[in-house]
């Protein structure tokens, strides 16, 4: 049959066969290229879309690890009052009246629905009078499976009472080390699954997200509780993989939730995180359409023009892809029509491929080796500072925000303090990611030379840097200061660094001091920023101009260690020098040279 079909194939004439060898030829092409670049994208695709998930789940378990920590805290904080312990320990018979008003202070929203007040034996002794539902639960089983000890307490686990779901915040009211009753605060939730439909788009892919108590005794999605787990789960920190009810595949992470008896789970719908991939095979499938319809167009034409000279042209071809180019298409001189023209052109064709073949391979030697080396680090900082620093930052800083604004009311103070430091030191990462970007695309900048007036621009950044309200502090002094030839943006770069430094360092002197002045020489201006601050010990001058080299903890001088190497490459660029010269405690002179004009 085979043999048949070859048969047929060579009897029909080249302007068909051309165009269904070519047009076979692509749809292979189209189809293993489509097929390996579909697993390798759907590979990735699923990869960070697990690796997604254990980000996603960890910060959410820590974000409420930190708010249950403040609340534990705060009820922890009130157990410990007197009037709370003697009231425990004469089982309501003392301080009731006081006790009672210290359980009211508890309240936060209309989510804590009762507050009470347990004995050691676990019988109520008092019931805050806000309390406005009653879960009816048997107290001991409560506070015994939260497994608690003195002075401590917990967030216990998640009850299902005639539809709701309670959950208790439990605290030890504690003696001399013994435990002589217990705090619990009931919590309803009340959500939405409007409420639970935002939160789903905040976290992405249309995500279900679940809290289970560890015992995996109840579920529930934060509405109602589940009478069936979604999912059989095998462990904390991990991706599990399972089939939904309705036969999806689907991708889960579960986290456990510190000072709680619960663990957050997220699960992802294969699909979803494949959309990108299958809008990739769709365009594939288009643009492969498209090819096969161009090639056939293309290979109708060419094998309508191409009909004798063809075995010629293609021999030619051979010996120019096996790089000998001393067999040109023989010509006939009596032929002078299209066919003629074309050896002539194809043979003028191979000569000029040979020289510039010849040429581009010196090229092609000499730039090779160039930009490899460029290439490998661009590529390696623009990843590391696209992906694997901005993100992450991204959402820390986002999620501190949020939970300032949302919760700050609710937090300690020492939950206060710990956000305002997340939030600190991912402003000072952007800072430094911003710092080293300018620092690296400086190399490509090119240097555009004006006059620029020395004396102006100093007296620009001074009042750049220096607000109203520092200027009473700060005493400057400026000399005469020759113009320079040079790009007025990079040096204006330079003088804010150096004197914001002087400024930084000389902020802790009780008269703090900065000159700014120049000396000129034979063959170049030396400009120097002179501070009676903190300076450094000389033994280390050679890493002050390095990136990253800080010579003061971060704790006494905020920085990210660029700025002075920033300096050293602008001034570089304009063929001047830079060096510095200071004494520990004693101050720092930090001189730059610039061509003479």
């Amino acid at each position: 049959m085979s043999t048949r079909h070859n048969y047929l194939f060579n009897r029909l004439p080249i302007q068909q066969r051309l165009p269904i060898l070519i047009c076979s030829l692509l749809l292979v092409s189209i189809i293993a290229y489509g097929f390996a670049n579909y697993y390798s994208l759907k590979k990735a695709s699923l990869a960070l879309g697990k690796e997604r998930l254990n980000t996603i789940i960890s910060e959410l378990a820590s974000s409420f690890s930190v708010s249950a920590r403040a609340v534990i805290k705060t009820a922890s904080a009130t157990a410990a009052k007197k009037t709370v312990v003697e009231c425990a320990k004469s089982n309501g018979s003392a301080y009731r009246q006081e006790a009672t008003g210290e359980l009211d202070k508890l309240y936060r929203d209309s989510t804590w629905v009762s507050e009470e007040l347990v004995n050691k034996d676990f019988a109520l002794i008092l019931r805050s009078d806000k309390s406005i539902a009653n879960p009816n639960l048997n107290l001991k089983d409560v506070i015994s499976d939260a497994k608690i000890g003195p002075d401590s307490g917990k967030v216990g686990k998640i009850y299902s009472v005639k539809g709701a779901v309670y959950y208790p915040i439990i605290s030890t009211v504690t003696d001399q080390k013994h435990i002589v009753g217990y705090i619990i605060s009931w919590l309803i939730l009340r959500n939405t699954p409007k409420t639970m439909e935002q939160f789903s788009q905040l976290i992405g892919i249309k995500a279900d997200f679940y809290v289970k108590n560890n015992d995996g005794s109840l579920w529930t999605n934060l509405i109602v509780p589940l009478p069936n787990a979604p999912f059989k789960i095998t462990g904390a920190h991990k991706i599990i993989e399972f089939e939904s009810n309705d036969g999806k595949r689907m991708i889960a992470a579960t986290q456990i939730v510190q000072h709680t008896d619960w663990a957050f789970v997220i699960a992802f719908s294969e699909h979803n995180m494949l959309t990108g991939v299958n809008d990739f095979v769709k365009w594939m499938l288009f643009i492969g359409i498209a090819l096969l319809a161009l090639g056939v167009l293309a290979a109708w034409y060419m094998s309508g023009s191409i009909t004798k000279p063809l075995n010629q042209l293609m021999i030619a071809a051979t010996n120019i892809s096996q790089g000998n180019y001393s067999s040109p298409v023989p010509i006939d001189s009596q032929q002078t029509d299209e066919i003629g023209q074309l050896a002539v052109a194809f043979n003028t064709m191979m000569t000029q491929i040979y020289r510039m073949h010849h040429n581009l391979e010196i090229k092609v030697e000499e730039r090779t080796a160039q930009l490899e080396n460029v290439n490998t680090e661009l590529e390696a900082f623009s990843y590391s500072v696209s992906h694997d620093l901005r993100t992450p930052l991204r959402a820390i800083s986002g999620y501190a925000i949020m939970l300032k604004e949302d919760y700050e009311a609710e937090l300690g103070a020492e939950g206060k303090r710990i956000i305002r430091n997340i939030i600190s030191n991912a402003k000072m990462m952007g800072q430094l990611i911003d710092d080293l970007l300018s620092f690296s695309r400086l190399s490509k900048k090119e240097l555009v030379r004006t006059h620029v007036d020395m004396q102006l621009l100093t007296e620009n950044v001074i009042n750049e840097l220096v607000q109203p309200d520092m200027q009473s502090k700060y005493h400057f002094s400026t000399g005469a200061l020759p113009p320079a030839e040079a790009d007025p943006v990079m040096i204006k770069q330079v003088l804010l660094n150096l004197i914001s430094n002087a400024i930084k360092y000389s902020s802790k002197r009780e008269n703090p001091g900065i000159g700014i002045d120049a000396v000129v020489e034979e063959k170049r201006t030396v400009y120097y920023v002179k501070d009676n601050g903190a300076g450094f010990d000389m033994a280390y001058s050679d890493k002050l101009f390095g990136v990253f080299q800080r010579l003061h903890s971060q704790e006494e001088f905020e920085g990210s260690g660029v700025g002075l190497a920033l300096v050293k490459r602008i001034i570089k660029k304009h063929n001047g020098d830079v060096w510095a010269e200071g004494l520990e405690n004693g101050g720092a002179t930090f001189y730059f040279s610039l061509p003479k004009v």
